[in-house]
């Protein structure tokens, strides 16, 4: 992932829009987009991804995951894993060299290149995992606990972690809830003010 903003569509700059753009969009891209730019994320997930070696697409799956109250199982995360991997080194080689860009200037126009290559292929990954939760998998273990084992990240990693993800499903519940109140109270203002229009016959 990139330091300086959350993954974004490709679809969402002006212009053409890419050819299977449906097929990417889904509900863990959704979520992806969301929880990746509430604050504190993206800086826990980038040190996971530096210092860890993490894949930061496998660990906003396992974020998903747990955020609908399920789990999975070492084998659905041993082969989400394996099937990440060619891509995987592709998406690493277009981040060292955005970095490597980064570092001499960051308006060059081959920089913002890579940075939507980038970000193009993540999203690619996580259409991969989202093909690959719907298939039947045992669901036995925790995702955090999957990805503390893989990573090594501590139980205060995996703690803080947990913490993120709860108070992002937190905020989501609460506009939900807000937009679906304001949507009864429009409807029922909508209600009462019914009738014949002002001036109109009986």
């Amino acid at each position: 992932m990139t330091e300086t903003a959350p993954p974004s569509s490709p679809a969402n700059s002006p212009g053409k829009q890419p050819s299977g753009k449906k097929s990417l969009e889904n509900p863990l891209w959704d979520f992806s987009l969301g929880f990746y730019a509430q604050p504190q994320v993206a800086d826990f997930l980038l040190e996971c991804q530096d210092r860890k070696g993490a894949d930061v697409c496998l660990l906003l799956w396992a974020s998903y995951i747990r955020a609908c109250g399920r789990q999975l199982s070492e084998e659905s995360w041993r082969v989400a894993d394996r099937g990440l991997a060619p891509r995987r080194r592709m998406i690493n080689s277009m981040r060292r060299m955005r970095r490597m860009l980064g570092r001499v200037n960051k308006t060059l126009g081959i920089y913002e290149w890579c940075k939507r290559c980038e970000l193009r292929m993540e999203q690619r990954q996580l259409a991969a995992l989202w093909k690959l939760d719907g298939e039947s998998w045992p669901e036995d273990r925790s995702a955090l606990a999957l990805a503390g084992q893989q990573y090594g990240l501590l139980q205060k990693d995996q703690a803080r972690w947990a913490g993120l993800i709860d108070a992002y499903s937190a905020s989501r519940t609460a506009n939900t809830v807000h937009r679906d109140s304001a949507s009864s109270v429009n409807g029922a203002i909508g209600g009462e003010s019914g009738g014949h229009p002002e001036g109109a016959a009986d």
